[in-house]
């Protein structure tokens, strides 16, 4: 009977190497859960605007001209988004711009938006890699 009953135990290193594979497994799976999560977000920020209020937001750019900032809302009801537009110097030679892509935010009527900036190859269609997130709560004056 002892033999029968020995047979059936398993030695401290057997138990020790599947409570650590096991213990791996599960720290992978939620490192790859959370790195998911951030990269299709990017940087979260909550924004508080009034009805009729503009508020610039600077994302730095690439300068290359290899890729383009998109700036979208998920409710362009409550949220403008526009691309602030710059007047170019008369006489400049420089064609590309090494300087961050200023976009504006515009509260249009009481509500709630998400705003995502994201990045794109240049003539690619899709969504692009979103960088940024805003969480945008307009109010009445």
């Amino acid at each position: 009977m002892a033999t029968s009953l020995r047979s059936t135990q398993r030695s401290p290193l057997y138990r020790g190497f599947w409570q650590t594979a096991n213990s791996g497994w599960l720290f992978m799976v939620l490192l790859g859960l959370s790195a998911c999560s951030r990269s299709e977000t990017g940087t979260k920020k909550r924004l508080t605007i009034d009805v009729g209020q503009i508020r610039e937001i600077s994302i730095p750019s690439r300068g290359d001209g290899t890729s383009e900032l998109i700036g979208t809302s998920d409710n362009q009801e409550v949220v403008d988004v526009s691309r602030q537009q710059l007047a170019p110097a008369v006489d400049t030679l420089k064609h590309t711009n090494d300087g961050p892509t200023v976009f504006q935010i515009k509260g249009v009527t009481v509500g709630t938006a998400t705003v995502v900036f994201s990045t794109k190859p240049l003539n690619q269609p899709g969504q692009g890699r979103p960088i940024r997130t805003y969480v945008v709560q307009v109010r009445a004056k």
